[in-house]
C-alpha cells in the first residue's frame, strides 16, 4: 500500500489548528506528521520531512514565508499550502513569488479542506476566488506596456490555459472553459512546463507572473 501523504500544519490558532488536525483524520490517504504554532516551531518541524505544510502566513513571531525558503532548500519536491485569513494582494503575490503551491482563505469546511490538500499534493495549484482576483487585479495594474512585453514562448492555448490554471482552476475546470478534453489540457501542460522550463503548475505560475505571461485579463472559451 501507498504510504499516506505526511502534513505539516504550522498555525498559531489553537482552535483552528485542531480543526484542520482532525478534518485531516477523515482522509486516509494523509496524516498529520507534526504541528507547529509558530515561526521557530515550524522551522524545527521540518524535520519529520512532510510532502505538504500547510501554512499560516501571521506568526506571533514573525512572517511564515521563510518556512518556504527552508522546506525548499531542504526537500524542493514537497508542497506548500498557505491557508490564511491574508487576503490582500500583496500578500498573495508576495507568497507565490515565495514559492508556495497554492493559497487559501480559512473560510473552508472540513472536505473542502481534504480537497485542496489532495489537489495540492496531487500538483494542482489551489487559489480561493477571492485571493485570485486580488492576483489578477494586481497582474493588470503592474503589466508593461504592450511594446515592452516580450514574446510569449506559449501558443495561445497555452497562454489561455496558463491564465485558467492562475486562476486556480483544475483541470477538469479548466478544459471545460475551454471546450476541450482534459487529456487536451494534459498536453498543453506539459507543453508549458516544457517552455517555461518547470515541472508543476505552482512553478508555472510563478514563472508566468515573473516573465508577464499571466496578463490578468480572463480568458474566453
Amino acid at each position: 500500500m501507498t504510504e499516506p501523504a505526511r502534513v505539516l500544519i504550522v498555525e498559531d490558532d489553537e482552535v483552528f489548528s485542531r480543526y484542520m488536525v482532525e478534518a485531516l483524520s477523515r482522509a486516509p490517504d494523509i496524516v498529520v506528521a507534526a504541528t507547529a504554532a509558530s515561526l521557530a516551531d515550524g522551522l524545527t518541524k521540518l524535520a519529520v520531512q512532510p510532502d505538504l505544510v500547510l501554512l499560516d502566513l501571521g506568526l506571533p513571531d514573525g512572517s511564515a514565508l521563510p518556512i518556504i525558503e527552508a522546506l525548499r532548500a531542504q526537500n524542493p519536491k514537497a508542497r506548500v499550502l498557505v491557508i490564511t485569513v491574508f487576503e490582500d494582494r500583496a500578500s498573495v503575490l508576495k507568497t507565490l513569488r515565495a514559492g508556495a503551491d497554492g493559497y487559501v482563505l480559512k473560510d473552508t469546511g472540513p472536505d473542502k479542506l481534504i480537497e485542496w490538500v489532495r489537489a495540492t499534493l496531487g500538483g494542482e495549484t489551489p487559489v480561493s476566488p477571492r485571493a485570485a482576483g486580488h492576483l489578477l487585479s494586481l497582474l493588470r495594474e503592474d503589466e508593461p506596456p504592450a511594446e515592452a512585453s516580450p514574446p510569449s514562448p506559449l501558443s495561445a492555448r497555452e497562454q489561455q490555459l496558463l491564465e485558467l490554471i492562475a486562476q486556480g482552476l483544475s483541470r477538469k475546470e479548466a478544459a471545460r472553459v475551454m471546450g476541450i478534453s482534459p487529456y487536451t489540457v494534459a498536453e498543453y501542460i506539459q507543453g508549458i512546463y516544457r517552455k517555461l522550463s518547470v515541472r508543476s503548475r505552482g512553478a508555472a505560475v510563478r514563472e508566468g507572473i515573473h516573465s508577464g505571461l499571466i496578463s490578468g485579463s480572463r480568458p474566453t472559451g
